[in-house]
């Protein structure tokens, strides 16, 4: 679209810029009459005048330019009369000198210079505007021109996938090929996938790859047009049908191109199959139920088709002439032939359906009934040109339904032997007229009520419960007025006054009119299963009732695993339901990446259809806060076992994970601040430490010094210098085994649990405390067990709670003066065969009051205490299964004791 021109109005001499030309020049001489009289400026009319010019030219044109040029001039010439440079009155206006009039001309040069120089200028700028804008048109059109080739190019593509056809082109010369974007679909391939032939020769079937390659080679050599159909082996496992047609062209060079189509008619070769099996079933479903199908032309007055089964329908033989009718009609009974004569034609006539029954005589003497139907087939004029129809057997029918009359009419002659099958039957049979009124009743019903036959017509609907009579007699209104077979459900009061529900069915008995004559019915007693509909729908209730109050959501997801229902209760952490509608679990969780390979073995167990219990994964809410989910479900099928989605339960467990989160950060805190009372352990345990180290380090300097010494000898001793050298190197480890055990009291590790001597691990802590034991004064008992049973524990772990348990009975003897000073340590097995050890003191004891709090935390009876220490010894103690425990003794002091389990292999 080209853009309006605000100047076209300005392309011709119109009478508004001849008028701003004159308007213009007046203005200019009044600005500078104005600034010579107020402003007492130098006088500028030369300057104004120009300006003037300038803009009539560039708005006017050349005309109105030239105009305002001669205005100008009048005007300067008017300036130049004496008195000169002012505007005011003058009297002589032709009066000029001499020397102005070379000022005047070059001033007319100047205007007519500016005037055309402007003019020219404002064309050039229209003409280059106008060229502008119809650039700008064909850039629009040329946007539309491709717009319209791309709408047509997805026209194309969405025709091609719509109809599974796909286009590609091949250049023999140069052996490239062009496919379309249907073309690599049918090919289950990526646009990324070069064609090639060597590709297509794989893809194609095994058996089909042969004639595919002969018909490539003869139209690559001859340049021939292609049509035909293979198979592609998709890798899948799948097979494909294609139908390829390319049309060959000859390009300047002399080289042959194809241009063609390929079609995938998987599913019409699948549904060709499908009628040849329809085809199938239906031949064998005709000869099973002795069916025969059939054409009439009515022109050509014989038979266009007959089915196989109509030969041994009429007791012919199939390889006879097919379409001749005569062998058909000599079968038929003479009498039966003229009905159907007379028949056929007046169907023609009326353009109508026609049924007719006639019989056929055998070859071995016997007849066979047939019930022939057909139906008209009329053209585009409304004549019938074609009868198309059934002939089916009904031999068989036909003598059923005689002996069913003579049966009847026997049953009608013996109508006391129908009575009495009536009046035994367990059911409440009734009779009424075709009015409704009743007028009998069975034995069982008359029973039942309580009444007699003479009351049954008032009595029966009197029976009847008072708040079912009303539903109950608008009911059987409807069923009599459409005169149809029906039912319905009333509660029946029994002779003993009970209520109970019956299914009350009707039958409708016509004459040969077709009018009701009589409604026959039965009463069927459904007391228990109207008791079972109540009980399953409070069984409903109760579980609707379960699943409305519990907090746990119920969910429901369809085979694609998407959710498809789900109970409101999943708002109350913060997800709305309708958000997560038509999303599988793992398009709602947020820990999907961070757990794959849980979130791979869900989704295999869910492809497998395999129940699942406690499934836990994260989610975010609406607010944008992580909620941790328990889910549970189990797949359901229908009837015939097709899988139809899972049913299950979800449970908010945010609060419990975070809370184990909170209990793993406390392990965490606590086992931070078992190192940290072992440092300090450490600490307070230097001096025994540098005892135990100094010990070996001296006698290892001994030692060397023997050796020194027996090498020194006029004849040195080896044998003894090779004894000491052996002392030093038992004492070096003694000495590195100490600071081994130091480091690992000092080292921040987490728990290991290995098999352990538990005698072993007492004796490595008395080594350390040894110092400290004696620069008490306090004597150490020790008690152990010969041989204890392994136990499963954490050997720095169990060092810090007996270091603990010694010294703080180290601290309670510290008061004490008027008795020895006496550490007992023990080790054994309880009752339980349990392996235990107990560090007992002779101190101030325990107090009443403190014997309950005496392994909480931050509890302490010394006044430099954290009261940290036991309580870290129990959580350690539990940790291995065991139990803490303390006791005051029966005389002075306390005894700490804790049992540990035993290794399971030693346990069994």
């Amino acid at each position: 679209m080209i853009k309006p021109d605000l100047h076209q109005g300005w392309k011709k001499p119109h009478w508004i810029a001849y008028a701003m030309a004159v308007l213009s020049v007046l203005a200019a001489i009044i600005i500078a009459e104005l600034m010579s009289r107020l402003l007492h400026a130098e006088p500028s009319a030369l300057l104004m005048l120009l300006c003037a010019i300038i803009l009539v030219a560039w708005l006017g044109g050349l005309g109105p330019a030239l105009l305002a040029v001669a205005l100008a001039l009048l005007a300067f010439h008017y300036y130049l009369v004496p008195p000169i440079n002012t505007f005011a009155w003058k009297h002589n206006v032709f009066a000029v000198a001499a020397p102005q009039l070379p000022r005047l001309v070059l001033f007319g040069v100047a205007l007519l210079f500016i005037a055309f120089v402007i003019s020219a200028q404002r064309k050039a700028t229209e003409n280059l505007r106008r060229a502008s804008d119809e650039l700008q048109a064909a850039i629009e059109d040329q946007k539309r021109t491709e717009t319209a080739l791309l709408r047509s190019e997805m026209y194309l593509t969405e025709a091609q996938r719509l109809s599974r056809t796909g286009s590609f082109g091949w250049n023999v010369a140069s052996g490239e090929i062009i496919w379309s974007e249907q073309t690599f679909r049918i090919f289950q391939c990526d646009r990324a996938t070069k064609p090639t032939l060597q590709f297509v020769f794989q893809r194609t079937h095994p058996d089909d790859r042969a004639a595919v390659q002969d018909i490539v080679q003869q139209a690559s050599s001859k340049g021939s047009d292609f049509d035909h159909e293979y198979r592609l082996a998709m890798p899948d496992g799948s097979v494909k049908y294609v139908h390829a047609v390319a049309r060959a062209e000859r390009d300047a060079s002399g080289s042959f191109k194809f241009v063609g189509a390929i079609t995938d008619v998987t599913a019409a070769k699948e549904a060709e199959r499908k009628l040849r099996r329809s085809e199938t079933y239906l031949a064998e479903t005709q000869r099973l139920s002795h069916t025969s199908s059939w054409a009439w032309d009515v022109r050509r007055r014989e038979f266009v088709y007959r089915s196989l089964e109509a030969y041994p329908l009429f007791d012919l033989d199939s390889d006879g002439d097919t379409v001749s009718t005569q062998p058909f009609e000599e079968r038929v009974f003479p009498e039966d032939r003229r009905r159907i004569i007379e028949l056929v034609p007046r169907a023609i006539r009326d353009k109508t359906d026609f049924e007719v029954d006639f019989r056929v005589a055998l070859s071995d003497g016997s007849t066979k009934r047939i019930h022939s139907v057909g139906h008209p087939v009329v053209n585009s004029d409304g004549d019938v040109v074609e009868f198309i129809g059934t002939h089916v057997d009904v031999t068989e029918q036909c003598e059923a339904k005689e002996k069913l009359q003579r049966a009847f009419d026997e049953i009608k002659k013996s109508e006391d032997r129908l009575r009495l099958v009536i009046d035994t039957i367990p059911t409440l049979v009734w009779r009424a007229g075709p009015e409704g009124v009743p007028d009998f009743l069975n034995e069982p019903a008359l029973y039942y009520t309580g009444l007699s036959l003479d009351q049954a017509e008032t009595g029966w609907p009197r029976a009847f419960h008072p708040d079912d009579k009303k539903g109950m007699l608008q009911k059987w209104t409807a069923i009599r007025e459409t005169g149809t077979r029906g039912g319905l459900e009333a509660r029946l009061r029994r002779f003993d006054g009970e209520y109970r529900w019956f299914l009350f069915e009707a039958e409708p008995l016509r004459d040969e009119a077709g009018n009701i004559v009589k409604w026959y019915g039965s009463a069927t007693d459904i007391e228990d299963l109207k008791q079972t509909e109540v009980a399953l729908r409070e069984s409903q209730q109760r579980f609707r009732d379960y699943a409305e109050t519990a907090s746990d959501w119920l969910w429901e997801t369809g085979p694609d695993h998407r959710v498809t229902r789900i109970s409101e209760h999943v708002s109350a952490i913060g997800i709305v339901p309708s958000h997560i509608t038509g999303l599988a679990r793992w398009d709602i969780a947020a820990d999907v990446d961070s757990e794959p390979e849980k979130w791979r073995q869900h989704r295999a167990m869910h492809d497998a259809h395999q129940p699942f219990r406690d499934f836990v994964y994260r989610a975010v809410s609406a607010s944008g806060s992580p909620v941790y989910v328990r889910s549970s479900g189990k797949p359901f099928f229908d009837a015939s076992g097709n899988f139809l989605g899972y049913r299950g339960t979800g449970t908010d467990i945010t609060a419990t994970i975070r809370a184990d989160h909170a209990e793993e950060a406390l392990r965490s805190a606590q086992a931070e601040l078992a190192h940290v009372t072992r440092v300090t352990t450490l600490g307070e345990l230097t001096t025994s430490i540098a005892h135990e180290v100094n010990q070996p380090l001296a006698a290892v300097i001994a030692n060397a010094e023997a050796c020194l010494r027996w090498l020194d000898h006029e004849t040195p001793n080896l044998a003894g210098a090779r004894r000491s050298a052996e002392w030093v190197i038992d004492d070096g480890n003694r000495a590195s085994e100490v600071i081994r055990r130091v480091r690992a009291l000092a080292k921040k590790t987490d728990i290991e649990k290995v098999s352990l001597d538990l005698n072993s691990v007492v004796k490595e802590v008395i080594t350390l405390v040894q110092r400290e034991l004696s620069n008490h004064s306090v004597s150490l008992r020790k008690e152990l067990a010969p041989t204890l049973p392994m136990i499963l524990g954490d050997r720095v772990q169990l060092q810090q709670v007996i270091i603990n348990l010694m010294m703080n009975g180290i601290e309670a003897m510290e008061p004490v003066r008027d008795r020895p000073r006496e550490l007992v340590i023990r080790s054994g097995q309880d009752e339980t065969r349990r392996v235990f050890v107990s560090v007992t003191d002779c101190g101030v004891g325990i107090s009443a009051e403190n014997a309950s709090r005496l392994f909480n935390a931050f509890f302490t009876t010394k006044s430099s205490g954290l009261g940290m220490g036991l309580s870290i010894c129990r959580s350690i103690v539990e940790a291995h299964g065991g139990r803490l425990s303390a006791c005051c003794n029966e005389g002075p002091g306390a005894t700490f004791q804790f049992v540990l389990p035993l290794h399971q292999e030693d346990a069994l």
